[in-house]
């Protein structure tokens, strides 16, 4: 079975509310709450990594629930462990990827844009080389904006 190398940058497909976070390692995503699995299993996401290829997942629970079981679980459980399987669908280039990011801020609601300025963000995103540069930006602006004096203006 294939696995990814983390970081991944995972995207959201909503055409009205795009989304997206990095997922560190592998314990990021072996848990998640009911309300969670559902919705995934709904919505698009794609995992973007740093060697340039799109992944997608399929994710299934390590156990049953019941009919009660599940509407506990809502209130009770939260999180509950899953297996994921990996497959690569396609490779991207940075263009694109930036493309994506940059819709993510631009659709933003105080996330990404938190600490720093969305035109700020939009400018340190347009001017990433590579991958690692959009992770670097990214954790940046949400969690370490005080120490990064790229985001000082």
């Amino acid at each position: 079975m294939m696995k990814p190398e983390f970081p991944l940058l995972a995207l959201h497909q909503y055409p009205k509310d795009p989304y997206c976070y990095f997922i560190e390692d592998e314990t990021g995503v072996a848990h998640c709450n009911l309300s969670g699995y559902y919705s995934l299993q709904k919505g698009r996401e794609e995992f973007y990594d740093k060697k340039g290829a799109v992944w997608d997942r399929t994710i299934t629970l390590k156990r049953s629930f019941g009919p009660f079981q599940k509407l506990l679980s809502y209130f009770y459980w939260a999180s509950i462990p899953i297996e994921n399987e990996w497959v690569i669908t396609r490779a991207y280039s940075l263009d694109e990827l930036k493309e994506r990011v940059i819709a993510c801020v631009k659709a933003d609601d105080d996330i990404l844009t938190q600490f720093v300025e969305e035109a700020h963000l939009l400018e340190l995103v347009e001017q990433c080389r590579h991958f690692a540069d959009i992770h670097m930006v990214l954790s940046n602006a949400i969690y370490n904006c005080e120490e990064d004096e790229s985001l000082e203006e």
